[in-house]
């Protein structure tokens, strides 16, 4: 067999990989570029940042070491590539961003429960781990996560409430450190634990308890009995 032929890694759960295929049609270049993508995520996920290696990657894409420097001239730009694309890709594949056509508390439990799921579920806590692990040696790649992540879904949130504003339905000084305390209030303790111990993700069910007590508390507040 060829060793630049195209082979799609084996040892990868197609269901849980970060950048499942979006059904368009790829010519060979594009296809062996997604092949290397998906072969690196596995890499880093599972072996972290600094044990992952080119010639790794390469076999595991079923492609030459050759053709994964043709596409990624080193590690540190494939690994930029995969937060970059993780972000993007999982913004629209799973459409965590508001629905401008439900009412705020509608709007706001569904696009929680699809962030929760998206943490715990796609891969998120791994590549965090990885971020967190290079933050002191090399933080440029945090520094990319940040923009092309939380700082887009910030602000999509923060256009919501804006319209929000404009209609006389809600009165916010700050909308955008509103989305930040909203998404922040989602990550809360039960992610951290997840993050850091490596415990169990919580079940859809505790999803839905966890989304619907957050959006209560950011739209309405503690009742504090006088």
């Amino acid at each position: 067999m060829d060793q630049d032929s195209v082979q799609k890694p084996s040892v990868w759960d197609r269901d849980e990989c970060l950048f499942a295929s979006l059904g368009q049609k790829l010519t060979r270049s594009e296809q062996k570029r997604n092949d290397i993508r998906n072969a690196a995520s596995e890499i880093f996920i599972t072996q972290g940042f600094q044990a992952a290696s080119m010639d790794k990657i390469a076999a595991l894409a079923g492609v030459s070491k050759r053709t994964v420097y043709s596409h990624f001239g080193s590690k540190e730009e494939l690994f930029a590539y995969i937060i970059t694309n993780f972000c993007d890709l999982k913004r629209e594949e799973l459409d965590v961003k508001p629905d401008h056509n439900l009412p705020l508390k509608d709007c706001l439990i569904k696009l929680g429960t699809k962030f929760l799921h998206m943490l715990h579920y796609h891969g998120s806590a791994s590549l965090f781990r990885i971020l967190i692990s290079q933050a002191e040696t090399d933080p440029s790649h945090g520094i990319e996560f940040m923009n092309t992540g939380p700082k887009i879904s910030r602000e999509l949130l923060a256009t919501y409430l804006e319209e929000k504003i404009a209609a006389g339905e809600i009165d916010v000084d700050d909308p955008l450190e509103a989305a930040q305390s909203f998404y922040s209030m989602l990550f809360g303790a039960r992610y951290l634990t997840c993050l850091v111990t490596g415990s169990p993700p919580p079940s859809p069910e505790e999803i839905d308890g966890i989304v619907e007590s957050t959006v209560e508390r950011f739209i309405y507040g503690l009742k504090v009995k006088t």
